[in-house]
C-alpha cells in the first residue's frame, strides 16, 4: 500500500522546506530544477547525477547490481543527502526513487514538499527518443508504457502536481515559483541597474 505523504507543516521556526520534483523519465524534472533554482538562487540536486558521480554511469550500476541493487543505492544516498542539505534547496529525483516508501518515509521526514511534473506517456516516449540517453528500463515501447502506467497512481501522491508536457519550459517555470513564494522560498532581490 502506498505511503502517503502528510502536506509539510510551516510554522514560523520550521526549516525552509526542500521542493523535491517527480515524475517520470524524460517528465523535465533535471531541467526544471535547473532553471528553478537559477531563479531561486539556490542550489540544485539531480540525485541520478551524484550517484553517478560516485558509482559510475547508472546503465552500468543497473547491468551490474540490478534493479534492487540500484535502488538500494539510491536510497542510502537519499538519506546520505538529505540531512546535510542547504535550504532551500530544489532536488530532482530519478523516475523509481519515490516509488519506494523508504524514500517517501525520509522525504517526509525531512519536509520535502514533493511536486509530480505530469507529462503524457506519448511526449516522455518522444522527449526520450530524441534525447538518444541509454535508459536502463526502456527495453521496448510496450514495456515502457506499462512501467508508465504503473507509477503514476504513486506520483500523484505527491503534494502537488503540474502540468509538464510543453515544449517551453516558461509555463511550468513560472508555476513551480509561485509555490515555492507560497512556501517562503523567494528570489533575492535583485539590484536596479
Amino acid at each position: 500500500m502506498p505511503l502517503l505523504l502528510q502536506s509539510p507543516s510551516m510554522t514560523q521556526d520550521s526549516a525552509t522546506p526542500l521542493l523535491a520534483l517527480i515524475g517520470f523519465m524524460g517528465a523535465g524534472k533535471s531541467t526544471a530544477g535547473r532553471l528553478l533554482a537559477l531563479e531561486l538562487a539556490c542550489p540544485f540536486i539531480d540525485l541520478d547525477d551524484e550517484i553517478a558521480r560516485a558509482h559510475g554511469s547508472i546503465p552500468d550500476l543497473f547491468s551490474s547490481r540490478g534493479e534492487s541493487g540500484f535502488r538500494a543505492i539510491e536510497h542510502h544516498h537519499l538519506g546520505l543527502m538529505l540531512p546535510r542539505l542547504e535550504r532551500p534547496t530544489v532536488l530532482a529525483l530519478g523516475g523509481g526513487a519515490f516509488l519506494q516508501p523508504a524514500n517517501r518515509e525520509l522525504l517526509a521526514r525531512y519536509c520535502a514538499t514533493v511536486v509530480f511534473l505530469d507529462v503524457p506517456f506519448e511526449i516522455v516516449r518522444a522527449r526520450i527518443e530524441n534525447t538518444g540517453e541509454q535508459r536502463p528500463l526502456v527495453r521496448d515501447l510496450e514495456r515502457l508504457r506499462e512501467l508508465f502506467e504503473l507509477r503514476r497512481p504513486t506520483y500523484l501522491l505527491a503534494h502537488h502536481a503540474f502540468d509538464a508536457s510543453a515544449a517551453d519550459p516558461s509555463e511550468l517555470l513560472a508555476s513551480l515559483l509561485r509555490l515555492a513564494n507560497r512556501l517562503g522560498i523567494s528570489a533575492p532581490a535583485r539590484d536596479k541597474l
